[in-house]
């Protein structure tokens, strides 16, 4: 910025005021982006992976007809999904962070300065960024991530067990018992 245009913001307070609500809206736009990405990817996610994993147990059954490739197939498709989802969700908190670390300055510096404090129980609240950072820190056992990288992650994980098993059953590893092959021939 120029040092005319600094000036300028300092002699005129209108033009003060509103260069810090479009640094405002330009933080809380960027985050609220984010953060409705991150939510809305994983509501899309928790919708689709129950279709996989049927997915996965219909090609299974019909693997006298379609053979158990495609089963194998379909259950490795689904643990990559689940790690494209993982990557995502971590870069989304990535950006929303970056925003935060924003809202947190306007919110310190502008929101809740000194000059016209909030009083809680005596002293000046912080502000709702600077509180949840107090309170919690990066403990993330009490925080939203760690049970979104969990869901990611378990699913991952049952994925790749599900083609193991698929592809333990096609090589001959594992035996299904007579009751469950029966099961699968009439249908």
């Amino acid at each position: 910025m120029s040092t005319t245009s600094e000036t300028q913001l300092d002699n005129d307070p209108r033009s003060l005021i509103e260069f810090e609500k479009i640094r405002f809206e330009l933080a809380w736009r960027h985050f609220d982006l984010h953060a409705r990405q991150r939510t809305t990817m994983f509501h899309f996610f928790i919708l689709l992976v129950p279709f996989v994993f049927g997915g996965c147990f219909f090609l299974f059954k019909e693997r006298e007809v379609v053979g158990s490739f495609p089963a194998i197939v379909a259950a490795g498709a689904g643990a990559l999904l689940a790690s494209i989802f993982s990557l995502l969700d971590l870069r989304n908190k990535q950006l929303y962070g970056v925003s935060k670390e924003a809202l947190g300055l306007i919110e310190e510096q502008f929101l809740f300065a000194t000059y016209r404090p909030l009083k809680v129980s005596g002293s000046n609240y912080p502000g709702v960024i600077t509180t949840e950072a107090q309170r919690y820190g990066h403990n993330n056992l009490l925080k939203h991530s760690l049970l979104m990288g969990g869901v990611y992650w378990l699913t991952l994980l049952m994925f790749l067990v599900l083609a193991g098993y698929f592809l333990g059953v096609r090589q001959g590893c594992i035996k299904l018992s007579l009751s469950s092959a029966l099961s699968t021939s009439h249908v």
